[in-house]
């Protein structure tokens, strides 16, 4: 049966006393915008204010004298608990509960009568709805967030820079391999740095705070439980200062970039690679070219390099109008030499013959090549007509003081004929090429066959 509100009062004195005490707690209920009740010490319902009235959708007049689980039946357990809790002197802890779509939280606190002995609880509806989904909203926005981070293989972190001390998003433990169910307290901030990439990021660090730079930007390594290293890019700003203008809080966020890491050193190492390859094809393009160009035996340039050099000095010596000279030289009597002392003497011979023609056209800044079985072949550019002759003269004593034994040969001495043509600014109109100054070269060496050998011969000179 409900409890009239003319019963004894619950606080143990005079009724009227009660009746004043009860009167004054109705009166501060009606006037706040919070559901109250107030319930006695056997779990009856003393007064209910009328938010609380609309709320549970009772009558006050009802409500008042019946016991918790008459008006609310849901809320029944989470009510005794308090009135338990408040009896026992032990702090009353909040509760929520569910009236129709909307969240309440429901906090109670002790009300002692005026000899200070437990009369009841004094029981508020708050309603939470709003904050309710406001923390879904954050919470749907953190995990978001925390998705978005983690399949970027980011994380935030939050450096206290008076403190030294920084504190991490949880995507870090898990993306470095860390146990994700540790709780993440705040540590010291650069002790996760790889030694060899601390002096820069400390320097960058330092840009930021002098304001040197306008934002933190280090790319450095960290280590892995694994052993590993993992390449960190950190990025971030200082967010707050403090009274004396000194920088106090620096926000910031990391991104794993060991794969582009990985992939940089891969193509470094592809290009270190290629480059190598390239010096090693060089290389052997050089070698391969000095040997298509170069004579076997004598070392000495080839017929084919000797032409090309011809072809090149020529132009030029036409443009310049400068003289050009060409020796034509051949070993008399090389045939019979060979015959006489075989081919490996006859190879021999000529290696000999090669050093000392080479010594002489070496000191005029000259180039000598081996033309072809027993002849060389000779360029001396911007040379006067009694320089080339000079020459070609010192090629000739050069091979007779060599006294090389020839019994095949009637002076029994290995010789040479030479023949020179030179192109100057008086036949230059008549040479159109230069196969014709080389024509003129080998005219000449045969004119000194024919006159007997041993000799040198001018192109121009002789009828």
């Amino acid at each position: 049966m409900p409890i009239s509100k003319s019963r004894k009062s619950p606080f143990n004195t005079s009724n009227e006393r009660g009746d004043d005490r009860l009167l004054q707690i109705e009166a501060v209920y009606d006037k706040v915008p919070v559901g109250l009740c107030y319930l006695n010490q056997d779990g009856a319902v003393v007064t209910i204010n009328d938010q609380l009235s609309r709320l549970l959708g009772i009558d006050n007049d009802k409500a008042v004298g019946c016991k918790i689980e008459d008006i609310f039946p849901r809320h029944a357990p989470l009510l005794h608990m308090a009135l338990l809790a408040a009896r026992d002197g032990k702090i009353v802890p909040d509760g929520e509960v569910e009236v129709g779509d909307e969240n309440f939280m429901v906090s109670a606190a002790a009300v002692v009568n005026d000899l200070g002995q437990f009369a009841g609880i004094s029981v508020a509806y708050t309603n939470i709805t709003e904050l309710h989904r406001a923390t879904r909203r954050l919470q749907e926005t953190e995990q978001r967030t925390a998705y978005a981070l983690e399949n970027a293989g980011q994380w935030i972190w939050d450096l206290n820079i008076p403190a030294n001390q920084v504190w991490r998003s949880p995507q870090y433990r898990v993306l470095l391999g860390l146990d994700p169910n540790a709780v993440e307290k705040p540590s010291v901030a650069w002790d996760i740095l790889h030694p060899d990439d601390r002096a820069h990021t400390l320097q960058a660090f330092d840009n930021a705070l002098s304001g040197r730079n306008p934002l933190f930007e280090a790319i450095y390594r960290i280590k892995r439980p694994d052993g590993g290293d993992t390449w960190i890019l950190s990025r971030g700003k200082i967010v707050e200062y403090g009274p004396d203008g000194a920088p106090v809080r620096l926000l910031a966020t990391s991104v794993d970039i060991s794969m582009q890491k990985r992939i940089e050193e891969q193509l470094s190492s592809t290009v270190d690679q290629r480059l190598k390859l390239e010096e090693k094809l060089l290389t052997a393009n050089r070698k391969l070219k000095n040997l298509s160009e170069r004579d076997h035996l004598t070392n000495l340039p080839n017929r084919r390099k000797f032409s090309h050099l011809l072809r090149q000095t020529f132009g030029e010596a036409h443009e310049i109008r400068k003289s050009l000279a060409v020796i034509m030289v051949d070993i008399d009597h090389f045939k019979t030499y060979n015959d006489f002392y075989g081919h490996l003497a006859g190879d021999n011979c000529l290696v000999q013959v090669g050093r000392a023609l080479n010594k002489v056209i070496k000191q005029t800044g000259g180039s000598l090549a081996r033309f072809g079985g027993e002849e060389f072949a000779a360029l001396l550019s911007v040379v006067s007509r009694d320089d080339a002759m000079k020459t070609a003269e010192q090629m000739l004593n050069s091979v007779a003081a060599m006294k090389l034994m020839h019994e095949a040969s009637p002076s029994g001495l290995v010789s040479v004929s030479i023949g020179v043509a030179i192109l100057n600014e008086d036949n230059s109109p008549t040479i159109a090429g230069p196969d014709d100054l080389l024509n003129l070269a080998d005219t000449a060496l045969y004119e000194s066959k024919r006159n007997g050998r041993g000799r040198v011969s001018l192109w121009g000179s002789f009828k």
